[in-house]
């Protein structure tokens, strides 16, 4: 080891002591003040302990560089032992230098306020969030999760932050005495460590008293004549709750067709008041009608499937059709046809059908069946109710009874019509033939034209026949079924509603 003299230990501590000031400098720390050794005092500037630049921020009173005297000091005996005590600094304001030998200078002084902080963190309680799982509405049961928590949980859950509710349970059970709060919940662990959650406001899902389907609808029955005044509210259910009319089989219905919209199922004559769910009006016309109500108060859905069965009144009498052709030819697009509607009363409607599909037919109230003579209409009837609704039902064997028909002309030929399920008359002479259909005790007769036929004579006059264009068009463009339903009536089978299909072509 070299020795070192007075100017080179001088220089070492001038370096020492620039290297600490730039080093605290650099860090932003208190710069600490360098003792400088005096010539007459034996010192050796010590290494600088890596651990007290680290701290020196933390203990400014004792950031001087310790100093230790050698034995190379010049005069100085290498026998006689050197103290080992630090020597004064000429700085009043340093603090004395540590002895090297001492441990406690070796280590690393420690923030007081750091530790402290450290071991309160360490205890302090956390306040977290936690996730309430499971829709807010009635009829649920909420559970919560609390991730950053651990060990044992306690619970307390409140409504719009009162009064506690429940406690223990992770779970909790949503009534209808929570509709329209807030359900919130704190939970506890074993260290004190807290977590919190809310719901939005409690709803209830609205809902019928009885659930239907379209194979087990709700069933409301009554008969032509009746004023219907049925309500569809909903039993459960929050907010502000909607209701409209819809389709019971949509796959098989057309919204996009104006004559398909859903309030095209209810019973004519009705009308549905979607403010209070009401349906209302006076019935006429026979038959089933099978609709749904949907009610929805934003969040939920409910529907329910109705069938309305309106039962035909009591006979009055017949009401009798009379067509001038046959089962194959009607509707076939080549021939045009005749129809003619007979009310027991004894009022007749004309019904004309162009040979076209597409044109309109033509709808005309009076006239009177009208045949070439050796031609023949077919004939059929029913007695049905003031509404024109028929009265018949199958039998116990599943026969449709049929009407009986009868001429005011013996010579007449009358037979049975299997092709088109009906009575077929056919008129051998010319003149004016009563025809008469009866069923059940009730009968109409109405009068049928039959024209001559035509002879071709050098001076004979020609009998004028009544034409079978198109007469006036009194009727309406609601026409898309009345062909399906008088090829019915053709074949026998189509009186059910008569009167109410008439009332459809005239809207």
């Amino acid at each position: 080891m070299h020795r070192s003299t007075s100017g080179v230990r001088r220089a070492c501590a001038v370096g020492t002591t620039i290297a600490l000031i730039g080093l605290t400098t650099g860090l932003g720390m208190v710069t600490a003040t360098a003792a400088y050794a005096d010539d007459s005092t034996p010192a050796v500037s010590a290494p600088a302990d890596p651990n007290a630049q680290t701290n020196t921020d933390t203990t400014p009173a004792s950031s001087e560089t310790p100093t230790t005297p050698t034995a190379d000091e010049p005069g100085t005996d290498p026998t006689t032992p050197v103290s080992t005590d630090p020597a004064p600094s000429t700085d009043p304001g340093a603090s004395t230098t540590t002895d090297q030998t001492d441990p406690a200078a070796q280590q690393a002084p420690t923030t007081p306020s750091t530790t402290t902080d450290s071991a309160v963190s360490s205890k302090a309680a956390v306040a977290s969030d936690a996730k309430i799982v499971g829709d807010a509405k009635v009829g649920t049961t909420l559970r919560v999760d609390a991730p950053e928590l651990s060990g044992t949980y306690q619970y307390a859950w409140s409504t719009d932050g009162g009064q506690t509710v429940a406690e223990i349970t992770p779970a909790y059970s949503v009534t209808t005495a929570d509709l329209g709060k807030r359900i919130s919940v704190l939970v506890t662990d074993g260290n004190g460590n807290t977590a919190t959650a809310e719901t939005d406001v409690v709803t209830e899902d609205v809902a019928y008293d009885t659930k239907t389907t379209a194979d087990a609808p709700r069933r409301i029955e009554v008969t032509a004549g009746d004023t219907l005044d049925e309500t569809f509210v909903v039993s459960k259910g929050s907010g502000d709750v909607t209701y409209a009319i819809g389709y019971t089989d949509p796959d098989s219905s057309d919204p996009t067709d104006p004559d398909d919209q859903p309030e095209s199922y209810l019973p004519y004559d009705t009308v549905f008041d979607a403010a209070t769910a009401t349906l209302r009006g006076e019935v006429t016309a026979a038959s089933t009608f099978d609709f749904t109500v949907v009610a929805s108060n934003g969040t939920s859905k409910a529907t329910e499937y109705v069938e309305v069965v309106v039962d035909p009144g009591a006979a009055v009498g017949v009401m009798a059709s009379a067509t001038d052709t046959s089962a194959q030819d009607a509707f076939d697009g080549v021939h045009a046809s005749n129809v003619w509607i007979i009310e027991p009363n004894g009022a007749i409607t004309s019904i004309s059908f162009p040979a076209d599909l597409d044109a309109e037919p033509t709808i005309t109230d009076g006239g009177q069946p009208t045949v070439q003579q050796g031609g023949s209409l077919w004939v059929d009837g029913s007695p049905v109710d003031e509404f024109g609704n028929s009265t018949v039902e199958f039998d116990d064997d599943g026969n449709f009874p049929m009407a009986t028909v009868t001429s005011d002309h013996a010579d007449d030929q009358i037979a049975w019509d299997d092709d088109s399920f009906s009575t077929k008359v056919t008129f051998p002479h010319a003149s004016t033939h009563v025809l008469t259909v009866a069923e059940d005790g009730l009968s109409v007769s109405f009068p049928v034209t039959v024209n001559p036929t035509v002879v071709t004579a050098p001076v004979a006059a020609v009998t004028p026949t009544t034409a079978k264009g198109q007469l006036a068009y009194t009727g309406s463009d609601a026409t898309g079924a009345l062909p399906w339903a008088l090829a019915m009536l053709a074949a026998g089978a189509g009186l059910v509603g008569l009167r109410a299909l008439r009332r459809r072509t005239q809207r």
